[in-house]
């Protein structure tokens, strides 16, 4: 990965302000090559991405990371924290495990104390993600800002507030042009620090959880609860495990698990929920005219990303994408109300 070097010119410190470091190169990890952990610490399952899946010269931080996640209150990151950190410093024997010496104003891995960049590390990490918060973009966007930089944030809300790899390309090459350099950052980073997590069994790990509007314990309810009944048919009229489900039967059965009450049908469902146009995880999708039902909205499902839904259909209860027929069908997004 390419260095970002810190920039002294007044107006960009906003853009290199949140910078932790970039690795000098990338680590390409062959498979196979180093033993992984995914285990050995405390209880992940309030983490919204799963479990990391890293070397056990990584993993063996995960008790010092959830000491200080714990300690900031942001304890379901501790997994994905320890992601970033496989992707920040690979197999280097570093003692600023968490990077965050450049944060501080000193030279890189000046820190020489675990602990101190730790908390650094994940003291930073929160104040970045009230900033993400705070400007309304989705999760991605603030994992892209650790290698651009938390300018990026301001970028993206500007831009739709949806982290796309064209955007990155874009701040990219607008920072490399601004600078006189050949490149600037790693556009692909959020799947560089994604490729190192990996779902529970049993459990759903989604990109953006942390982005629900239902909150990352209760969309993971809901979730846990529909993954339950992937793979089982699709029965018309059915509203419980017992009797199998329908699509409505569904979504009113595993979101009453979030304490969200939600009447029977699609359309009554649809009726009952507050419209949005920009959704995210755990908001709902409906669709109209997949059957004549008498009504206009005949299907919903559970909104997960642009591409993917969770629900039932003639294909059977699990993740289905939102491309092809049920794009033509499309009739918009609804939030339900707590």
């Amino acid at each position: 990965m390419v260095r970002v070097s810190l920039l002294l010119k007044d107006n960009w410190k906003e853009v290199l302000i949140g910078l932790i470091i970039v690795p000098a190169a990338l680590i390409i990890i062959i498979a196979g090559a180093l033993e992984l952990d995914t285990g050995g610490g405390g209880d992940v399952s309030n983490s919204p991405y799963g479990t990391a899946n890293v070397p056990s010269y990584i993993a063996k931080w995960r008790p010092l990371l959830e000491e200080y996640t714990t300690k900031y209150g942001v304890a379901e990151y501790t997994e994905f924290l320890l992601a970033l950190m496989n992707q920040e410093i690979g197999p280097t024997k570093t003692l600023d495990i968490m990077q965050s010496s450049e944060s501080l104003g000193l030279p890189p891995n000046a820190i020489q104390d675990p602990a101190v960049s730790v908390d650094a590390g994940v003291k930073h990490f929160k104040s970045v993600l009230e900033q993400g918060k705070k400007a309304g973009v989705d999760f991605n966007t603030i994992v892209q800002s650790y290698n651009y930089g938390t300018g990026y944030i301001g970028f993206v809300a500007k831009h739709g507030k949806k982290y796309t790899k064209e955007l990155a390309q874009e701040f990219s090459g607008m920072m490399a042009a601004k600078n006189g350099w050949s490149s600037y950052g790693d556009p692909d980073y959020v799947a560089h620090v994604m490729r190192y997590l990996k779902q529970n069994q049993g459990d759903i790990a989604v990109n953006g959880a942390s982005d629900s509007p239902l909150g990352v314990k209760a969309f993971n309810d809901v979730m846990k609860e529909a993954k339950k009944y992937e793979g089982q048919p699709y029965v018309f009229g059915g509203d419980t495990p017992a009797s199998g489900f329908d699509c409505s039967g569904l979504t009113q059965w595993v979101y009453r698990k979030a304490g969200i009450n939600l009447p029977r049908t699609a359309q009554m469902q649809y009726d009952a929920v507050a419209k949005v146009s920009d959704p995210k995880p755990g908001d709902m999708v409906f669709f109209k005219g997949t059957y004549n039902a008498g009504v206009p909205i005949t299907h919903v499902g559970i909104y997960i990303d642009n591409n993917t839904m969770y629900d039932s259909n003639n294909g059977g209860i699990g993740f289905h994408k939102l491309s092809g027929y049920w794009e033509k069908h499309l009739a918009g997004y609804g939030r339900p109300k707590r």
